[in-house]
């Protein structure tokens, strides 16, 4: 797969853009960076805000031939892509959260959203979103979140090239998209277990307790309390100690 970038200054949402394009049968590999978004998204239907021209807004199509119940495997490569392009760029104290948050220094730097459409019990395309914190300062957030997120220039003093970034992430997750391809998934498991910032801490995720012990072949979250193991295929990890 060769994926083909087009660039826009500002866009209702990137997801947007490339929805259009795969409902119209446009082949995997289409991609959207935008400078601005009007209605950003998030996980868990939030919006994602961000200031206009500072951070990546960037989306793309995928038609996978794999199980849908494998598709969130390619949220997870997402994410470790975007771990992996940040350590590139000089970045050290980086880690994952659950399934796809990005963090430094235990603050989010970036989120990854995916969207499926599905098709007589097979995946139609699948819509990966990433929203990542690049040249946003500390003045840029809004005062109820500067403790819990990050930029590269907050973390860096540095400032980062916007397209440059996104040809870099596009580039190393297209590598490991071919590999899943002819490979199979052990090695995004692995590549994500090494970045998981929360292994063994106390969490809860839609009010279930539990130490995060690891992830399952479809990269659910699996979780154990008092010897019994609970799996978790979607939610929001609240950390609430460390072992």
């Amino acid at each position: 797969m060769n994926f083909d970038l087009k660039i826009y200054d500002k866009v209702t949402s990137t997801q947007d853009v490339i929805e259009r394009s795969a409902k119209s049968g446009a082949p995997e590999g289409i991609a959207a960076l935008a400078f601005a978004q009007e209605q950003g998204r998030g996980r868990l239907g939030r919006s994602w805000v961000s200031p206009a021209g500072k951070n990546l807004a960037l989306s793309f199509l995928l038609r996978p031939h794999c199980a849908p119940d494998k598709a969130a495997l390619l949220g997870l490569l997402t994410a470790v892509t975007v771990c992996e392009t940040l350590q590139e760029l000089g970045l050290t104290d980086i880690g994952l959260k659950w399934p796809n948050d990005v963090l430094a220094s235990s603050r989010k730097i970036a989120g990854v959203l995916s969207e499926a459409s599905l098709s007589g019990g097979h995946i139609d395309y699948l819509i990966v979103g990433i929203g990542l914190n690049l040249n946003t300062v500390l003045e840029d957030f809004p005062i109820e979140l500067r403790d819990i997120v990050t930029s590269y220039a907050r973390e860096t003093g540095r400032r980062a090239d916007l397209r440059a970034t996104a040809k870099s992430l596009l580039n190393r997750f297209e590598a490991d998209y071919d590999r899943f391809a002819t490979d199979g998934a052990d090695f995004i498991i692995a590549k994500w277990k090494k970045l998981w910032a929360h292994r063994d801490c106390k969490v809860a995720v839609n009010k279930i307790e539990g130490i995060a012990k690891t992830i399952d072949d479809s990269g659910a979250l699996i979780l154990e309390e008092n010897g019994r193991r609970t799996r978790i295929t979607a939610g929001e990890v609240k950390l609430i100690d460390h072992p």
